[in-house]
Formats: C-alpha cells, structure tokens, sequence
C-alpha cells in the first residue's frame, strides 16, 4: 500500500498532466520537498512542473525552482536529441550495422507538449558482435563511454547527448533474450534501408512490454518508463493485432503479469478501469513508487522473474567474491616484483613466487596463534610458577623489604 499521501498525489498530478486536464488541489498539505525528490527518484519531474503551474498552494520557491530547472533540462533535450538521432542513424546505415530503434522523434511527437517527453536517451538494439563497432562509430563523433549497469552500454557527448546500445542480455528471461534476436532476423527494414529496422506497431507493444517486465523484476521500473508505454498505447492502441499480442505474450511466460500492469496503468493514466483483488495492484503500486523495496512479497508470486533475478544477482555476487580470491592469490607480476625485484630479470619465476609468497602466508597463519594467544599465556604460567619459588619470592617481594626495612630503622628506647 502507499505510504504517503505525496506518492498519490504524484499519480494524480500526472494522470492530469497527461490528459491535458486542471490539476486538482491538494486535500492535505504535502512535503513539496520529498514531492521533488520522488519525481526527480522517477524521472518525471520536467512533467510534474506542468501540473503545479496553476495551483494555489504556498510552494516553497527554492521547489519551484528545482522543478523548472528540471523543465529547462527537458526542453534543451528534446531538440538535441532529435538532431542526433538522424546523424546516428545515418551512421548506423553507412556501417551497415544491424540494429533497430525505436524512433525518439516519433516518441515525442505523440506527447501533449513536446517536453513533456521521458525519455532521456537514444536506445539502439544490436547483436553482441556489433557492440564493439557500435562503439568505435561513436568514438569518431565525440562520444565517450559511461559505465552502466546491466541494462546495456551508456555513451555521452556533451552537452547531454546520451545514447544507449543494449544487446539480448538486455533481458534476464530466456524467451525474452530469443524474442529480441528474432527482432534482429524478422523485422522489416526501415523504408530504403538496408541494414536499420522498423519494429513493427505489435513487435513494438511486445519488446516495450518486456521492457517494463524486466525493470519491473529488476527493481529499477519508473514512472518515466511507464508514461513513455501509455504515450504509445494511447496513441496506437486501436491499431493493435491483439490476437498475435497475447499469443505472443503467452509465449514469452508474461501475460498474466502484462495484464495486471496494463490495467494498472490505465487506474492511472487512462479510464480509472475498476480493477478486482485490489490487494495486489496496491502492491503493484508500492512495488513500483519503491522501486522494488515495498510489495516484493506479492509481487514475486505474480511475477516469478522477480526471483530469477534475485537469484542471478547471488550468482554474480559469489561469481565477483571468487574473482577476488584469485586475484588475492595470484596477483599480477607487477605487484609481485615489489616484493621480489629478482622477477623483474626473470619472468618465468612468476609462478615459484606465487608459490613462495603463499607458503609464506601458509606459516604465518599457522603461527600466529601460537604466537600471539599460546606463547603469552605459556608465559603468565611460567612467570607465575617462577614466583612462587621461596627464594624467588623473598627478593621480589617488596612488602618484606618494607618491613624489614622499617624494623632496622627503629630505636628501642
């Protein structure tokens, strides 16, 4: 269930927004502070600034300022974008790269205003092959390579230029990572191309679905992705093959959980669809507003994947902790030659001082409890047997001396 009233509010702003409607105000007072950090949390703050515009309520105006600045980001975005887009796919089509892409331009267009758009990214879909050659065309024209997480390779030029190219690794589900290589074979190419693809309007509902799938089961689903599905729903929903959809979906082991999200969904954006079991879509929703830390109980049984990919994050966790113990027991030579400068002259000792170095640790490890707890202890029982000697005890012991010393010192009288 969600825990505050400001994550409601935030879906009832944005369904306002995205149907052009008056935002309506607000019936409680809300933290405008943590209202600004979830929706920048969810990428949709330059929306949320639209909705605010004409309420009456007393925002504090450093938030004001925070939303608008995030406007002004979206708005410079959105030409850039478009501009580099055609540039990358012309360059796409001279290296004869085989790719798809699902239009930014064409994306933007469909929003009520143009900055409104949530996507902040050029995506391109290639083979693993092509990834490497992908890279070495960006390189050319300035662009430079991000780390990123799973979800496929970041490139960046400034001024905020950001284009990302994903493989099927893209997905965690096998018949997802077999539908996104069929796209790379099947799909038909885009006007006179001869290597950039089309997705069609179904091919298009289908990899988007999985899309949100796969972030859902990850943990990192927003509200930008999401407003990016119900822009293309809205606007193409009519035109679907929905028998080819479900077959598909039924085939890729998602249409239960597909269906609860497109109904969510349009609780949200669309016609407030009465929903059954609404227990489960309250989840759905803190799942989502949480990014994956409230509802994971419900949410796993209904989708399945959530723990596939649980599972699979253990698996590279322990796959990471191996690679540390190697790299722990067998350093590079370089290291090695800072505690054995011969090495340095000859190179094939590399494996005997990896030997050596180990036998060393070996000995130290089996010593050191002899060293530091059974050689002090053997030391006190010594130290205290020794004192005990009567000899021993009659020149140590100071009291003696004291008295024997006080009884010299006085004069009978």
């Amino acid at each position: 269930m969600i825990k505050g009233y400001e994550e409601r509010y935030l879906l009832i702003i944005l369904s306002a927004v995205m149907n052009q409607k008056p935002s309506p105000e607000p019936i409680r007072s809300l933290d405008w502070e943590k209202m600004f950090r979830l929706s920048d949390y969810h990428g949709v703050a330059h929306a949320v600034h639209y909705g605010i515009l004409g309420l009456d309520q007393d925002i504090p105006q450093a938030v004001r300022q925070q939303f608008f600045d995030k406007y002004l980001e979206s708005v410079y975005r959105v030409g850039r974008l478009q501009k580099s887009e055609m540039q990358l796919v012309a360059l796409m089509e001279r290296e004869r790269i085989n790719c798809f892409y699902i239009s930014y331009t064409d994306i933007v267009k469909n929003y009520p205003i143009e900055e409104m758009c949530c996507r902040e990214s050029i995506e391109i879909g290639s083979s693993r092959k092509s990834t490497r050659i992908i890279w070495e065309i960006l390189k050319k024209v300035d662009f430079e390579d991000r780390k990123m997480d799973e979800t496929g390779r970041l490139f960046y030029r400034i001024p905020g230029i950001r284009v990302i190219n994903f493989d099927y690794t893209l997905f965690f589900s096998s018949s997802m990572q077999r539908f996104f290589k069929k796209l790379l074979k099947k799909t038909p190419l885009k006007n006179e191309n001869k290597s950039i693809r089309e997705l069609p309007l179904d091919d298009r509902y289908l990899f988007l679905m999985c899309r949100l799938t796969n972030s859902y089961a990850r943990g990192d689903i927003s509200l930008s992705q999401i407003m990016d599905f119900w822009i293309f729903y809205k606007t193409y929903g009519e035109d679907f093959n929905w028998p080819y959809i479900y077959g598909s979906l039924k085939k890729l082991k998602i249409a239960d959980f597909a269906e609860r999200l497109e109904h969510l969904i349009l609780r949200w954006f669309g016609t407030g669809a009465v929903i059954e079991n609404v227990e489960i879509y309250e989840a759905m929703e803190s799942y989502i507003l949480s990014k994956g830390t409230d509802g994971r109980e419900i949410s796993s049984k209904l989708l399945p994947l959530i723990n596939t990919v649980a599972d699979c994050y253990a698996r590279n966790r322990r796959l990471e902790e191996i690679k540390k113990m190697v790299i722990w027991l067998f350093p590079d030579r370089r290291y090695m030659e800072t505690i054995y400068p011969l090495l340095g002259k000859v190179k094939l000792l590399l494996p005997v001082f990896w030997g050596l170095r180990l036998w060393r640790y070996l000995i130290r490890i089996c010593t050191n409890p002899l060293r530091y707890k059974t050689y002090p202890k053997l030391k006190r029982v010594f130290l205290g047997a020794v004192k005990r000697l009567p000899f021993i005890s009659r020149k140590t012991n100071p009291e003696n001396t004291d008295e024997e010393s006080k009884e010299t010192v006085e004069i009978p009288k």
